[in-house]
């Protein structure tokens, strides 16, 4: 089992959250894991991204050259990586934020309008979390929740709650 996984969007959507916490949470049920995060100097605002690597083997390189999935949360990032994907590559794309793309690899997720409807544009990370783990069946969906309660802990529960329900809305975006 190999999955290479890039998660890209600007500073302050949570790219790096919703990175850490599918790594932290597939090393339950992983063997090998690895967590890349890159962030530009400006953080808030500027680029960021983050790859993970999960694999039944050693893992020789945390920064893969090809991945096998991208979450991409906004125009610069798309523009950035879709021209670096493999055809195999699937792609979660939060088309509320950036054009769609006409390929069968290409799940459109509106996840910044989605996000907006809930009442927190802050959330549509985990939209675009739900919207991969719909199509992956490598972590299981609780260990995520689980790991939400836990990254969040001490946070007000409201909040939580909100950001497995954008979760579990994505699931099915």
């Amino acid at each position: 089992m190999l999955e290479r996984i890039l998660i890209a969007g600007s500073g302050g959507q949570g790219i790096l959250l919703i990175g850490r916490l599918l790594a932290r949470s597939a090393m339950q049920s992983v063997p090998h894991v690895t967590y890349f995060p890159a962030y530009g100097a400006e953080v808030r605002g500027g680029t960021s991204n983050c790859q993970i690597v999960l694999s039944g083997d050693e893992i020789h390189s945390p920064v893969p050259e090809q991945y096998d999935t991208m979450l991409i949360l906004n125009r610069e990032s798309a523009m950035r990586f879709l021209p670096t994907r493999a055809a195999t590559t699937r792609v979660i794309l939060n088309t509320a934020l950036c054009e769609p793309v006409g390929d069968p690899h290409v799940v459109s997720v509106r996840a910044t309008d989605i996000a907006n409807e809930l009442g927190e544009i802050r959330t549509a990370n985990f939209v675009m979390l739900g919207a991969y783990l719909a199509g992956k069946t490598v972590v299981p969906v609780a260990a995520i929740k689980e790991g939400i309660r836990h990254e969040l802990a001490g946070k007000p529960e409201a909040l939580i709650a909100m950001n497995i329900e954008a979760l579990e809305i994505g699931l099915y975006a």
